[in-house]
């Protein structure tokens, strides 16, 4: 089984950052390589929850099925299990935490498993666990700009949030 670990700092209050990552119809903004959510309209913001990714992958496209398994809106911690496009399957767990009024620190874990046995260990040690870390790491910059700019867009500055508690 393959696991990675990444986290980040957006710059924007942790409520915002929350909200827009609960939107299950902008996941294609942020992860380059899905093309469409199926299944679902709006917020991801309940344990069962069901939809599908469609990632396009050498033109095929491919559905990932994924469910919420857990959902913690007082820890601002969401958690997916699912089926990889290639038939492997995954589990992944964001959790996020205020560290200021204007900054959230977000923690990803993902633990996940190939097709294909032995040989699907094989191929996650000699090249997907570094291509996937790439790719994430690609999707996680998309994600911090976009709350980033969907936060100064919404027209929210210091002087509104100063009504906030601090850490």
């Amino acid at each position: 089984m393959g696991s990675i670990k990444l986290d980040f700092d957006v710059a924007a209050p942790v409520e915002h950052v929350w909200s827009f990552g609960l939107q299950a119809e902008r996941i294609p903004e942020w992860q380059f390589d899905v093309v469409a959510v199926k299944g679902i309209d709006g917020s991801i913001d309940r344990k069962g929850t069901t939809y599908t990714l469609v990632y396009k992958k050498a033109g095929v496209l491919l559905n990932s099925p994924v469910q919420v398994s857990r959902y913690e809106p007082e820890n601002l911690t969401i958690e997916t299990i699912g089926q990889t496009p290639l038939g492997g399957y995954f589990r992944s767990c964001t959790a996020m935490r205020r560290i200021g009024q204007q900054m959230t620190h977000v923690d990803w874990v993902m633990d996940y498993r190939l097709p294909g046995w032995i040989i699907g260990v094989l191929m996650d040690r000699l090249l997907f666990q570094w291509a996937f870390r790439k790719t994430v790491q690609q999707y996680n910059k998309n994600f911090k700009r976009l709350a980033e700019e969907t936060f100064v867009k919404s027209g929210h500055n210091s002087a509104q949030q100063s009504g906030e508690c601090g850490p």
